[in-house]
């Protein structure tokens, strides 16, 4: 008899965990949907774990485990993490508190009581470090090596627990920095150390000042969780060595190295979801696409465009500047336990603030009391108390009508109407957020198809859609646990950075053959301590480029073995993303190199699905009939009710309609009709007349 291998997914959100399991020799499939645990998250892993194998599988034959994790999202989130104190080059102990210059944008710009996100390390924990080395990395000022040890007593006075180090042109020349961290862990053994020569070696200080800071500030945190986790894990009877952290980056690291590189998990979850809504898009030959992700507490969105996945090396999380490549990915603090109040000003506001999974919308009957946007759409018909949220939760429909009630009743409105307010505004809120990502880029939304997944994004994705201007969403097969389904999806992944600018046509070729021979080095050390032959590596060399006197870059992927005849192929490719990306190219310019770039990849097993035969489908059976309230028209519509697990590739929904599953509910609208696809995918679009 032949042994099961079970390959097993993880996703922990702000309200469920889940999990997603896949047996390679028979394609089975079993899942999860468990309340996390916000105190210890490590507790709703084994729980979705438990459920698992209540269902028949033994922990012995998982054969590989991957999780997304929030924890180090949450410190920041919450601002959570360790005391972390700064050591700085003498002079500069402002950059961090000026934070490039930022501004607020968009509507931060319109908000009276906007404020600047807290300093992660405040100027009480920053000591100067007397040293200098400039431009070229050559010393200017040897480091003062007995005034840094006094530097780093007088932070551990103050109890910092985590030490950021960050010195000018350090990416060029470490040694300043490593021998402070030398210095640092005699003087402070039990402290984190985090440089930024190794955590983000580029140019651009105040990018990898707040990345090394975030680095310090939330290490210790996710490696206590990890080290929790792996032994929970351990005494539950999992022992596989193919046990991953899922990256921002869309890749998987093993767990053992999470806490080294804590900064490359802040986006583990949302990430996990693009590599799905990716792969989604390829298998129905989708080159331009929305992924639509929303939880319990935010809304994640990316851009696919020509199939390409959304990258980028800056980005902000919590207010938070960091630069480690990561998926490009927009989050809107909208979800389905978003609160609603009455606002200062009297009107009705929704969120940022969420419910969270404690206590949760007041339907989840666990002690909330405050109107959320599940306790609206259980008011309005698109929830049931009937059906059984991830199989197990009964919808307290009572609550919900108390609290929008009590809301209504502050407002000076009816319950109904406070209620489609409440969905109204989130519903303009994410299609604001489409919008905006889209014109960033200056593509057409005609174009796109919307990937709603999460929780509830096939609840306003319809809507959603239909205000934007998109014609065609893709609802998953399992949309609740699309996340968790992504890290079953991807390879390992790794990036290795080095800044070394230079104009490229005269750059020489001897010179980039050895920056990247050293990050070849870096990337080849880094999978044998993962337990990976060097044949299973692959490698791909980018350069990021820009025009002379830019301020941006763009990643261009180059020759294994760069010559000087490959440089106007290197440039011709850099003009085409920059008019892809930005509408416009300047080919007649020079073009500069900025920073090398090594990604690694290494194929670990994954999950694949395989089409059902299409025949002539049965007739359709509705579950019921329900009054289901109508955004656009203001008043309740009829509502056909169908139970997912039921229906057969070939059959047509026609809205206005809902299809209830274990983990999701699906809304179309009245003038929109569903169709089932072979892989199981819905498929909604918009009536021909409209």
């Amino acid at each position: 008899m032949e042994l099961a291998r079970w390959l097993v997914g993880v996703d922990t959100g702000g309200t469920f965990t889940d999990l997603l399991a896949f047996e390679q020799e028979t394609g089975a499939l079993k899942r999860a949907k468990v309340p996390s645990v916000p105190q210890d998250p490590s507790l709703a892993v084994i729980n979705a774990l438990e459920v698992l194998f209540a269902d028949g599988v033994e922990a012995r034959d998982v054969v590989m485990f991957t999780h997304g994790t929030t924890v180090a999202t949450n410190a920041l989130l919450e601002g959570r993490g360790v005391k972390t104190g700064l050591l700085i080059t003498r002079g500069f102990r402002a950059v961090y508190e000026a934070r490039g210059w930022s501004q607020p944008t968009g509507s931060d710009l319109l908000d009276t009581f906007y404020q600047k996100p807290p300093l992660l390390v405040p100027q009480s924990l920053t000591e100067e470090a007397v040293e200098r080395l400039d431009f070229r990395g050559e010393v200017l000022i040897p480091l003062d090596e007995e005034a840094l040890r006094q530097s780093v007593r007088n932070l551990l006075a103050k109890g910092v627990e985590a030490i950021a180090i960050c010195f000018l042109y350090s990416f060029v020349n470490s040694t300043h920095e490593e021998l402070a961290a030398r210095i640092v862990a005699e003087e402070a053994p039990s402290c984190r150390v985090s440089i930024s020569s190794h955590v983000l070696p580029v140019i651009r200080e105040y990018p990898r000042l707040s990345t090394t800071v975030i680095d310090a500030y939330v290490g210790p945190k996710i490696e206590v969780y990890l080290m929790r986790l792996t032994e929970r894990l351990r005494e539950r009877g999992i022992v596989t060595p193919q046990t991953f952290l899922m990256q921002s980056n869309g890749g998987l690291m093993r767990i053992a190295l999470g806490a080294r590189h804590p900064n490359q998990t802040l986006l583990s979850g949302p990430a996990a979801g693009v590599i799905a809504g990716a792969d989604l898009a390829r298998a129905m030959m989708c080159e331009h696409a929305i992924t639509f992700d929303i939880g319990g507490t935010s809304t994640d969105l990316a851009i696919i465009v020509n199939g390409r996945l959304p990258e980028t090396a800056q980005g902000e999380i919590a207010g938070q500047d960091i630069g480690t490549p990561m998926l490009r990915v927009r989050t809107l603090g909208a979800g389905g336990g978003t609160i609603a109040a009455a606002g200062r000003d009297g009107l009705l506001k929704v969120g940022p603030q969420s419910a969270g999974s404690v206590p949760g919308p007041a339907c989840y009957g666990r002690g909330g009391t405050q109107a959320t946007v599940t306790d609206a759409n259980l008011v309005l018909g698109a929830l049931s108390g009937k059906a059984l949220l991830a199989g197990t939760l009964s919808l307290d429909e009572a609550a919900a009508h108390g609290v929008i009630a009590n809301l209504a009743a502050e407002l000076g409105i009816d319950s109904i109407a406070c209620a489609s307010g409440i969905l109204k505004i989130v519903n303009t809120q994410m299609a604001i957020d489409v919008r905006i990502a889209l014109q960033e880029q200056g593509q057409d939304p005609r174009k796109f198809t919307l990937i709603a997944f999460g929780g509830a994004g096939p609840l306003h994705a319809a809507a959603v859609a239909r205000e934007v201007g998109i014609r065609r969403i893709l609802v998953p097969l399992y949309p609740g646990l699309n996340c968790a389904m992504g890290m079953l999806q991807t390879s390992v992944r790794h990036s290795y950075l080095k800044s070394d600018m230079g104009g490229l046509a005269g750059f020489p070729a001897e010179r980039i053959e050895s920056i990247f021979d050293g990050l070849c080095t870096q990337a080849y050390a880094e999978a044998e301590e993962e337990g990976f032959e060097r044949d299973a590596v692959t490698l791909t060399r980018l350069l990021d480029l820009r025009y002379l006197h830019q301020g941006y870059t763009l990643g261009v992927i180059c020759p294994d073995r760069i010559s000087g005849g490959d440089k106007a192929g290197i440039k011709a490719s850099f003009d085409e993303l920059h008019h892809q990306m930005y509408g416009q190219s300047a080919p007649a310019e020079d073009i500069e190199i900025v920073t090398f770039r090594l990604q690694s990849e290494i194929s670990v097993p994954t999950l694949s699905f395989s089409d059902a035969l299409v025949g002539t489908p049965d007739p359709l059976r509705k579950v019921e009939s329900r009054e289901l309230f109508d955004l656009e028209s203001d008043r309740f519509l009829n509502a056909n009710v169908f139970d997912r697990a039921d229906m057969q590739p070939g059959q047509v929904i026609a809205g206005p309609a809902l299809i209830q599953q274990y983990d999701s509910t699906v809304v179309i609208l009245a003038r929109q009709d569903a169709t089932v696809m072979p892989n199981g995918t819905l498929v909604i679009e918009e009536q021909e007349d409209q």
